[in-house]
């Protein structure tokens, strides 16, 4: 058998490790793949706490609405001239604004006038006048028993909003069908 000498002139010789630019260019990538990865979690966090918060409102906001819905206040005209806002009692950092707004129909005679003679023609035609009476029950009975409720929940710490609306009716219109 034979020896072999290692010689320290061998050991410094040895190409079998990794240069120095090997292991600065395996840390720049490292470098590189962390800051990606720990800037994409930040964003997740600061997404997941928005979404967080906006649900919340949401959740204040339905809330405020089914209470406006198991319990309807006197559908009136006085209630479109001002807006009611109060503190969440769950959450003080939050408050809720209500406003009710009445039904719009518009004027359909408006959108579908017709100038040329035959239109005004057949605008005073005896089914063009019942259809105008029509229009007009209609019209007026809607205005009265639709209602539009909007709620908006305010955070007060940072001014961000939320808004939710649906359509009430009102069950003490007085709806009158009988006048064509």
């Amino acid at each position: 058998m034979e020896e072999r000498k290692v010689s320290f002139k061998n050991l410094l010789s040895n190409q079998s490790g990794f240069t120095l630019m090997e292991v600065m260019i395996a840390i720049a990538i490292f470098t590189v793949f962390a800051s990606v990865f720990v800037t994409g979690q930040g964003y997740n966090l600061i997404d997941s706490g928005k979404l967080t918060e906006e649900m919340l409102m949401k959740d204040f906001a339905e809330n405020k609405i089914n209470e406006i819905i198991v319990n309807p206040p006197e559908l009136r005209d006085a209630l479109t001239m001002t807006k009611e806002t109060k503190d969440v009692e769950a959450n003080t950092d939050y408050q809720t604004t209500v406003e009710f707004k009445k039904f719009f129909v518009p004027d359909m005679n408006q959108v579908t006038a017709d100038d040329t003679l035959e239109g005004k023609e057949k605008e005073n035609s005896p089914q063009a006048q019942m259809e105008k009476r029509i229009f007009k029950v209609f019209k007026d009975n809607m205005e009265k028993m639709i209602w539009q409720v909007e709620v908006t929940v305010k955070n007060k710490t940072n001014d961000s909003t939320f808004r939710l609306s649906t359509w009430l009716y009102n069950q003490n219109a007085d709806v009158q069908i009988g006048s064509f």
